[in-house]
């Protein structure tokens, strides 16, 4: 995810609006990420009620609801829904698109979902939100729910996107979630290569 920074307080909504207003979207690969696709050859993610936060134009949720899940992909920017939203009619697909933040879910997603997919969200709030990243996650996963992500790690100060390394990931949810796998997947875009954490965290 390639964006300008910005302050220590983060970005709002306002903020990544625009870069849906000018088309600057560094963070989006024009694609699914290749690890999720991979995770689904290796019948790692399997179909159910999934949730991918701060969605964006929501390649993964194209993918996902292709391939039988049932998705509901949330972004609080304008842009993001509206280009998600024409993407399923465009294709004839059926998912669930929340023009809203994360951290306001109501309380009936609570203990809905079977998957999470996390892909450049962690990373572009800002670091101080991170525990109440790991809250929502395990609020709306069911017991033994599979939150999928790729954090990714920047080696840089400063964002977004905020550096994320194997000790944040442990030190967050580590508390909430049993970590099943955690490396730097060798299977990234070009341009992400050893900049990507996969990891498989099963909400306890």
């Amino acid at each position: 995810m390639d964006s300008p920074k910005t302050s220590d307080k983060g970005y709002g909504r306002d903020d990544w609006q625009k870069h849906y207003e000018t088309g600057d979207m560094g963070w989006d690969l024009g694609q699914v990420a290749p690890p999720f696709v991979r995770l689904w050859d290796e019948k790692k993610l399997v179909p159910g009620t999934t949730l991918i936060p701060g969605c964006g134009r929501g390649h993964e949720v194209l993918f996902l609801a292709q391939n039988g899940f049932q998705v509901t992909g949330v972004d609080f920017s304008p842009g993001a829904v509206d280009a998600l939203t024409r993407s399923l009619q465009e294709k004839g697909l059926q998912a669930e698109v929340l023009h809203q933040d994360f951290f306001e879910l109501e309380d009936q997603h609570d203990s809905k979902y079977d998957l999470m997919l996390e892909q450049t969200f962690f990373c572009a709030i800002h670091p101080s939100q991170r525990s109440r990243y790991v809250e929502t996650a395990a609020r709306i996963l069911k017991p033994n729910g599979l939150l999928a992500a790729l954090f990714y790690a920047t080696g840089e100060e400063g964002g977004p996107p905020y550096d994320t390394t194997a000790a944040d990931i442990r030190h967050h949810f580590s508390s909430t979630f049993t970590i099943e796998h955690l490396e730097k997947t060798p299977h990234s875009i070009d341009k992400r290569k050893d900049k990507e954490w996969l990891g498989l965290l099963r909400r306890k």
